[in-house]
């Protein structure tokens, strides 16, 4: 499946997995849909069980809890396919796990929580394989377990620059999800943090009330700033029929379409420095990795070639082909036979920048490659093989 999901078009797509809790208690479960890794372990490849790998984030309103938690939520899946290794034939799959139904899942590595206290992340240890039915794990079960039939109807629904909410809705209704689920823009923790006080808790962000033992919300707003803040709620309120909330998040989910848009029609006719065209490899890992955290390429690629330049780093990876060449000499010292060698190699460098808090984030893609009697096809698998890697 890598070489189809290098070639999609690479949209932000967040879903709000569940809402729940009272006032002063109130959480939000948000879900980065774009990428569902596949964890499973290779003795268990092919076998009737897959891992999938989603990413959750809950965000947190009340003041004893963490701002956030990232959870790499792992859920236990029906393989699509699953092969007699008698005779190697491969047998389709049709169960299905729909929201509602129980699920095995664990807390999988590199999950992380964001205290409230000093706004610093602690990581979150790896959880036992365990089962629930409970809604939101059930719900995220379900996108995972059916991560082609999400990614199917996510692209179906994009209509131009506008989304098919409603056909969006009865495609993933048939796995037992909310028709109503609604999509947004962001994807980031970071962003659900902010999207959760500035749309669903902005009342308490008026009313100077967001908790802050950190000091990094201290500012209150004026005045005016506070009237202002409270007339655009209530002309929200006043002029749609759905909650201002999932109306932010329709909005949200169409500016991100249409910004994704523009950022792909633009890197279509992008140059480097130096000339040259961007090439399909490079297009298609600059759709998927361009603003992901370099933490997340080192955990998915393993420790690169590093290097360090102004306000910029080189991670490099780096896949070889090499046969040496051969010669059969007599007892004259004459060259009398033998096979030529051959060497090819291609890198994929990934450049990233520091964003505004300071986290490093991929900002560019090289893909370079040489050969010597090796021919040009050897290079390019080489190339592929790394992308398909980055694209796991």
């Amino acid at each position: 499946m890598a070489p189809l999901l290098l070639a999609k078009e690479a949209f932000a797509f967040g879903a709000i997995l569940q809402y729940q809790g009272e006032v002063d208690d109130r959480e939000l479960y948000f879900a980065d849909i774009r990428t569902i890794s596949n964890r499973t372990p290779a003795d268990q490849i092919m076998g009737p069980i897959e891992t999938r790998e989603l990413d959750v984030t809950a965000v947190y309103e009340n003041e004893r809890k963490p701002e956030f938690v990232h959870m790499k939520l792992q859920f236990q899946c029906p393989a699509a396919y699953t092969m007699d290794r008698s005779n190697y034939k491969l047998t389709p799959n049709n169960t299905k796990v729909r929201a509602g139904d129980s699920v095995t899942f664990r807390i999988g590595p590199g999950s992380y929580k964001l205290r409230r206290s000093d706004l610093q992340s602690e990581p979150v240890p790896v959880s036992d394989w365990k089962t629930s039915n409970a809604s939101m794990l059930s719900r995220a079960g379900a996108i995972a377990c059916n991560h082609i039939d999400i990614d199917r109807a996510l692209h179906q629904s994009i209509k131009g620059n506008n989304f098919d909410f409603d056909g969006f809705g009865q495609k993933i209704a048939q796995l037992g999800l909310p028709s109503d689920m609604a999509l947004i823009g962001q994807t980031l923790p970071p962003e659900f943090l902010d999207f959760a006080w500035t749309q669903f808790w902005h009342d308490k962000v008026v009313a100077g009330k967001r908790p802050d033992p950190s000091g990094k919300w201290s500012r209150k707003p004026t005045e005016a700033e506070k009237a202002a803040a409270i007339k655009k709620l209530q002309d929200m309120q006043a002029q749609l029929n759905a909650s201002p909330e999932i109306e932010a998040a329709k909005k949200s989910l169409l500016a991100g379409i249409k910004k994704s848009q523009a950022d792909m029609a633009a890197r279509a006719n992008t140059t480097r420095p130096d000339g040259k065209k961007l090439t399909p490899i490079e297009s298609n890992l600059l759709i998927l990795w361009r603003g992901r955290p370099e933490e997340e390429l080192v955990k998915l690629m393993g420790n690169p070639e590093f290097n360090q330049a102004g306000d910029s780093r080189f991670l490099r990876y780096t896949k070889y082909w090499e046969k040496a060449g051969v010669s059969l000499i007599n007892g004259q010292g004459v060259v009398v036979g033998g096979e030529v060698g051959g060497y090819a190699e291609c890198f994929v460098e990934f450049k990233t920048k520091q964003d505004g808090d300071g986290r490093w984030r991929v900002d560019d893609v090289l893909v370079r490659s040489t050969y010597q009697d090796a021919g040009l096809g050897r290079t390019r698998g080489l190339c592929e093989d790394i992308a398909r890697a980055a694209s796991q």
